[in-house]
């Protein structure tokens, strides 16, 4: 046999085998996109039902810049929001009103600012649970499906998630002030 027909062969075996695993490969992937469905998945109830809470507003978004402006400026209720948070980091409150019943029993300073705010501790912790939820269900949504929430059946679930889409850098500023504000 001669030589440089051997290495000829070799090189042209080699070439159909990654030419081949190249195909292999490729056609899984197209068979795993074509496999994946392509419906939406169902909301979970419960964020459903913390998305509609309480009907976000202009004025309830104006309220509560005014209560995060004036927590942070107050170093005694911003101490009393850290002391509570650190005290309930491994269970947090998942509803508004245990949110704000939390805050009603151990930090009266921050009761305070929220009465001079025009909001109660329960109404904030609806709201921002529910900007939340609408900013969180975007954003698990599948790519070009990102208003799931505006198409619920629940009247104020879908005028809450319109409302943050149509006011969402706001919403998400009121939402990240909130979030950092206890830490």
């Amino acid at each position: 046999m001669n030589p440089a027909s051997s290495l000829n062969q070799t090189i042209h075996f080699t070439s159909r085998l990654a030419l081949a695993s190249i195909a292999g490969a490729l056609a899984l992937t197209l068979f795993g996109f074509a496999a994946t469905p392509r419906t939406r998945a169902d909301i979970p109830a419960s964020e459903l039902k913390l998305a509609g809470a309480i009907p976000l507003t202009t004025e309830v978004l104006d309220k509560m810049e005014k209560f995060l402006t004036s927590a942070k400026s107050d170093a005694a209720a911003k101490a009393e929001l850290v002391a509570v948070t650190n005290e309930n980091k491994g269970n947090p409150p998942m509803t508004g009103e245990a949110w704000g019943s939390l805050l009603t029993a151990k930090c009266p300073k921050t009761v305070e600012i929220f009465k001079a705010s025009g909001l109660t501790p329960d109404e904030f912790g609806k709201a921002v649970l529910a900007i939340q939820a609408i900013i969180f269900g975007d954003a698990m949504a599948p790519p070009g499906d990102k208003d799931n929430m505006a198409k619920s059946e629940d009247k104020t679930v879908a005028a809450n998630a319109a409302f943050v889409a149509a006011n969402r850098a706001r919403a998400e500023a009121v939402y990240g002030n909130f979030f950092t504000l206890g830490l």
